[in-house]
């Protein structure tokens, strides 16, 4: 009997080499905002405060188990993105609300209740989908004998992660902007070491498309800047957007939203002048 269990453990191992494993968590905002197909109201006008004060979280998924992706983990990557906008001149604050503060399905109202908690203005829903793959190459044979099931990285791993921040305007329900960051990590394990394998994969997947995804908000906020300076959110045909100091005093054109201070503004000025006496004097010695 002793030696049945090796060969049995063995050929447990080789036959579930054949098969693709497959793995995937996800939640995404939509549905969080919109369950069970419900219509989605036209968005408002915005009315901004500047500086603006945001809250920022992962949407609870319908389904999920704790350990698909773990909540201190989650809270160390919205930190990260927070940290990285925390200063800018157009925002006063980002919080970052846990999950759990939040319900599957909730919807804006429930969005409404955690705003009213943490004094927020502005909501950035972050969606993500992590897809992990483990697929047995031919080294895979190696798993007949004991000493390769231990030794052997015959299974080759493949872990693509997504993110997508998407900030909302809560008063009106408008989406301001919204940007993605992608990840992919590959390698190979062996089949006793796959699982472990596949966790730390998810960890540099998830990191990855954290640090993407930040570089990529950077710019979607600059093009909202530029853009809100027109007075629209997103131009032609969406909503229209009014800045306004803490007072609730209208800021005049040209203000809040990115747009030039007085010293940008004299030395782009100076340099225009610069560039017109540089013109003349080229025409006169012609």
């Amino acid at each position: 009997m002793n030696a049945r269990v090796p060969f049995a453990f063995l050929l447990a191992l080789a036959l579930s080499g054949c098969a693709t494993r497959s793995n995937q968590v996800r939640s995404n905002a939509l549905e969080f905002l919109y369950p069970n197909g419900s219509a989605a109201a036209p968005a408002g006008d915005v009315t901004l405060e500047v500086p603006a004060r945001v809250g920022i979280a992962f949407p609870p998924a319908k389904y999920a188990r704790s350990t698909e992706f773990p909540e201190d983990r989650k809270q160390q990557l919205l930190e990260k993105v927070a940290a990285a906008f925390r200063g800018h001149e157009d925002i006063a604050s980002v919080e970052v609300i846990p999950t759990t503060y939040l319900r599957p399905e909730g919807g804006f109202e429930d969005l409404d209740r955690v705003a009213a908690g943490f004094g927020i203005d502005l909501v950035t829903l972050v969606s993500y989908d992590q897809v992990q793959f483990s697929d047995s190459t031919g080294a895979s044979l190696a798993y007949w004998t004991l000493v390769g099931a231990y030794v052997v990285k015959g299974e080759k791993n493949e872990t693509r992660t997504m993110l997508d921040a998407a900030v909302f305007d809560l008063k009106s329900r408008a989406l301001l902007f919204n940007a993605s960051g992608r990840s992919a990590v590959g390698g190979s394990s062996t089949p006793i070491k796959v699982d472990k394998a596949l966790r730390t994969a998810s960890d540099q997947g998830f990191a990855a498309a954290t640090d993407d995804l930040i570089k990529n908000l950077e710019t979607a906020l600059a093009a909202f800047q530029e853009q809100a300076a027109k007075g629209t959110v997103r131009g032609v045909g969406t909503p229209a957007i009014a800045l306004v100091d803490p007072q609730g005093q209208p800021l005049p054109p040209g203000e809040g939203a990115g747009a030039l201070g007085a010293v940008e503004l004299s030395l782009a000025l100076l340099l225009l002048a610069c560039r017109a006496c540089g013109r003349r004097a080229a025409r006169s010695s012609s």
